[in-house]
């Protein structure tokens, strides 16, 4: 005589199912507001776009082995040729993309602090530089671009 076990039912509880529907509206209310605000990302977009072009700066002026400038305005940075000044840039070609030109400019709520300096073409800059990024949007963070005096090293 064998004894069978009762046939087990395939599927989830009902308090399993109303847990994972707890827990995915939990994570809906907290990851929402970051999905529906891209100016935060935006913002931070930016602020790496504007770091390679001074990291493409310094880069140029070592190819090149001459001097290149980097004006930076309130609402945007530029590279511009050694044969142009801030007050007429001439801002130097893109080395990925056919006719643009290494510049960017801030999205909105984004300002920049005024600076002008060059990389020599050992890629030293002129001077001690910080650029400083400032935000009114809502939780995001001052950030800054440091060009280092003795070796042109940029970084966060």
């Amino acid at each position: 005589m064998s004894l069978q076990r009762p046939a087990r039912h395939r599927g989830f509880t009902l308090p399993e199912l109303v847990m994972t529907i707890v827990i995915v509206g939990i994570l809906a209310v907290v990851a929402a507001p970051r999905f529906v605000s891209w100016k935060g990302f935006s913002s931070r977009g930016f602020y790496d776009e504007a770091q390679g072009v001074v990291r493409l700066a310094q880069k140029t002026a070592i190819a090149w082995r001459r001097s290149i400038f980097v004006c930076v305005t309130a609402t945007d940075i530029s590279a511009i040729r050694p044969d142009s000044t801030c007050a007429a840039p001439v801002p130097l070609a893109h080395p990925t993309t056919p006719g643009g030109q290494l510049k960017s400019t801030a999205t909105d709520g984004v300002t920049l602090s005024p600076v002008q300096f060059s990389f020599n073409g050992l890629g030293q800059p002129s001077a001690p530089v910080t650029i400083t990024l400032t935000s009114t949007i809502t939780d995001d963070p001052a950030r800054q671009i440091v060009v280092e005096p003795e070796t042109g090293y940029v970084h966060r």
